[in-house]
């Protein structure tokens, strides 16, 4: 698990993050949705466990995670279905710094959301995630992760 604390950088994940907008009012969610199948958690968890403890030795660190939207499913037709569309998003920056406030919000830039987060926070994020492994917790409505992140039961984010 060292050497998954230690990467800075993920592109092999079952991972996934997007936004869904209404078609009927046009408007984006102000959530960003993400959830990983069960290796890809994991990961995310021991990867933020290794950005704490480089926030405790340096002050700050960055992780990247690349976002690859299943290949199995339509976003398409289930969004006309649904009278939503979904809007996959390349990948998820995570920057910990111990100044950052609590109630900072994502950056949505080029598809790619920043989130700037402090020791709290992210493991709020953390917690989050372990809580998705737990099939007691899993799904029931979806959970905050943190920064306008939001853990999805499903492709609409509601369940």
């Amino acid at each position: 698990m060292a050497e998954v604390r230690s990467r800075k950088e993920f592109q092999d994940l079952q991972f996934y993050l997007w936004r869904v907008r209404s078609e009927r009012t046009g408007e984006w969610r102000e959530e960003v949705f993400l959830i990983g199948d069960d290796c890809a958690l994991e990961t995310l968890i021991e990867s933020l466990l290794g950005l704490l403890d480089d926030c405790r030795r340096y002050g700050k660190g960055t992780r990247k995670y690349k976002c690859n939207p299943p290949r199995d499913f339509d976003h398409v037709t289930y969004g006309r279905q649904h009278r939503v569309r979904i809007a996959w998003l390349d990948s998820l920056v995570v920057r910990i710094g111990p100044d950052v406030s609590n109630d900072e919000c994502c950056i949505l830039e080029d598809n790619v959301v920043t989130i700037r987060v402090n020791p709290m926070t992210l493991g709020q994020i953390i917690a989050g995630a372990r809580a998705q492994l737990d099939p007691s917790k899993r799904y029931g409505h979806g959970s905050t992760a943190a920064c306008g992140l939001r853990f999805s039961p499903d492709w609409l984010g509601i369940e």
